[in-house]
């Protein structure tokens, strides 16, 4: 397949992908944790979401554009990187699209997260090393001063200089770990507890379970062979360190699990070329359990986009993405009913802020009281939930 054509299925891919995720986003409202890095936050992220609404308003468009386009970003990086690792055009468009497809990826294009930024300059360091085969030292140095998760990409480095007997990159990456470290620190305090499986739940909704299992056989693989790729170390590195620090407290996987997703392509050239060397008439056994994983990838990522709908089919507080809905609808409510100030919870008061209902003295309650006004949240012609307002 030319890469004529190849071009033209990923912009189609994009195309349609896009799509699908500015219907998503027209659904949203924001929720508590955005609204702490949008009106607080000190990170990259928070600086883009604040300049996305200086340029286009306080609204959610402003709010994720460029959380939106540096997905875009991310996608074509993602095609770059697998062309300088895989065998032809129409495997790094199947790797590309793959990438599109997992859960995680989806669920972190357009919230205010550090999630797309991480990816992005994991992909960039991979495939601008993959591509000239030289350390973009430059690059080091920028990450140092970006963000904590980057202390991983250090600490990969420091292993994969030991591994190619690099002094220089051995010197630089303790210096950038060290410089990291010391700027965001790692926490890795505390009593053992019970968060290893919930841990490995969160990732396997980022991958799906099926594809994380083969992720992980994928690694595995590697580990064994002789000569191993800079993805491999960040993976690895970045795996076992979720599940090192998952045995001791909580650990916020959004951080660190996008540093898996360098790994990708090298999964993917493992199953291609496991698939390849096998005669045809034996492959069908080989591809049933690949078909299996893509159409549970599918449900799970299929899931997010339907959320909304999930409402109409089960009660209000057992939807896994509830605070990520209701607050937009809250506040058009609030001023249809000419209400622009209330008193609620924390939480729900500053995602009404964001939406222009300030802070005042009349009470809005998820409890029916005397003398207070309903305040039904509609879906779809169903009353999802209802608030009273004083």
């Amino acid at each position: 397949m030319s890469l004529v054509r190849v071009s033209s299925y990923l912009f189609l891919a994009i195309l349609l992908h896009v799509a699908l995720l500015c219907w998503f986003w027209s659904n949203l409202s924001i929720s508590y944790h955005e609204t702490l890095a949008f009106f607080n936050g000190t990170t990259l992220s928070a600086y883009l979401s604040r300049f996305g609404v200086y340029l286009f308003g306080q609204n959610d468009f402003g709010l994720r554009i460029f959380f939106l386009i540096l997905h875009i970003f991310n996608i074509v990086l993602m095609f770059l990187y697998a062309r300088s690792n895989l065998k032809n055009d129409k495997d790094s468009l199947f790797c590309t699209i793959l990438f599109m497809l997992l859960p995680g990826i989806n669920a972190g294009a357009l919230l205010v997260l550090e999630v797309n930024i991480t990816i992005f300059f994991t992909l960039l360091l991979c495939f601008l090393y993959q591509r000239y085969n030289k350390i973009p030292y430059w690059l080091l140095v920028f990450l140092m001063f970006l963000d904590e998760s980057f202390s991983i990409i250090f600490l990969a480095l420091i292993f994969y200089g030991i591994s190619n007997k690099n002094t220089i990159l051995i010197f630089v990456s303790l210096i950038g770990f060290g410089v990291n470290s010391y700027i965001f620190g790692i926490d890795i305090g505390g009593y053992p507890r019970g968060y290893f499986a919930d841990t490995m739940g969160h990732l396997m909704l980022i991958f799906s379970p099926l594809i994380f299992v083969y992720f992980l056989y994928s690694l595995y693989r590697f580990a064994n062979k002789k000569e191993k790729p800079l993805g491999f170390y960040i993976a690895i590195v970045a795996l076992l360190f979720i599940l090192f620090v998952s045995l001791r407290q909580k650990i916020d996987t959004q951080n660190y699990a996008p540093l898996l997703l360098c790994f990708l392509p090298f999964m993917v050239l493992l199953f291609l070329s496991g698939l390849r060397v096998r005669l045809p008439q034996f492959r069908a056994r080989y591809k049933i359990p690949f078909v299996v994983s893509f159409i549970v990838l599918i449900i799970f990522t299929s899931s997010i986009f339907v959320s909304k709908l999930l409402f109409l089919v089960m009660p209000y507080s057992d939807n896994f993405a509830l605070r990520h809905y209701i607050a937009k609808e809250l506040s058009e409510s609030l001023k249809i009913r000419g209400i622009y100030s209330v008193k609620t919870d924390v939480p729900l008061q500053e995602r009404l802020r964001f939406y222009g209902i300030d802070r005042g003295d009349r009470e809005l309650s998820y409890i029916k009281k005397e003398n207070f006004r309903p305040v039904p949240i509609i879906y779809h012609n169903k009353e999802i939930v209802r608030f009273y307002v004083e």
